[in-house]
């Protein structure tokens, strides 16, 4: 897959990738002419699943898969069997999604404000980005997350999780929880 090899993301003969997802990290071509641009990762596991076209989606799609892996050390790291359905995964630091986990379409998982809070440290020559908080994402394995839902900054959701479509996850998750709502708040957990 000539589009995998220019954006430095691997590509596996067992994924499934419908469409074109976009990869926003330095490639082998921008390495070679620009040496210190950001140097992330991008790790997936077997049978990989993207989906970016709008026929292939029950609900549609309103964007392609986007993957930013967007500082320094910065790494995104997907496990077995997972499908994803035009989401975008942006990490400054960690991102951990596990196996058997499936993001619904349009969601967005975020381990950054990407700005800080206060206007005059935005006003910054750098735009105060030493100021943004950051902290590690963490998805469990078997989990689903429903259609435009959004997953913030350090949080850590258990195994077996299910995230209601359009929920805002901003607090960390039990296992086995049902979670839904702006903040989600736990539902009912499932019976194993």
């Amino acid at each position: 897959m000539f589009y995998g090899y220019i954006s430095g993301l691997g590509y596996k003969s067992n994924w499934v990738i419908q469409g074109m997802p976009r990869v926003c990290h330095s490639s082998w071509l921008l390495r070679k002419k620009y040496p210190t641009v950001i140097k992330g990762q991008i790790i997936i596991g077997e049978n990989f699943q993207c989906v970016n076209k709008f026929t292939s989606n029950s609900i549609g799609l309103i964007q392609p898969c986007l993957f930013n892996v967007s500082a320094s050390g910065s790494r995104i790291i997907i496990g077995k069997n997972v499908g994803i359905s035009g989401s975008t995964i942006n990490a400054t630091t960690t991102i951990t999604i596990g196996d058997n986990t499936i993001i619904g379409s349009g969601c967005l998982i975020t381990d950054t404000n990407s700005h800080p809070i206060m206007a005059a440290v935005r006003l910054l020559p750098n735009g105060g980005e030493e100021y943004t908080k950051k902290a590690p994402v963490t998805i469990g394995k078997n989990v689903f997350i429903g259609a435009r839902s959004i997953v913030m900054k350090g949080v850590t959701i258990g195994d077996g999780v299910v995230i209601g479509a359009g929920s805002v996850v901003t607090k960390n998750v039990p296992a086995n929880a049902i979670v839904a709502g702006n903040p989600a708040k736990v539902i009912k957990f499932i019976e194993q």
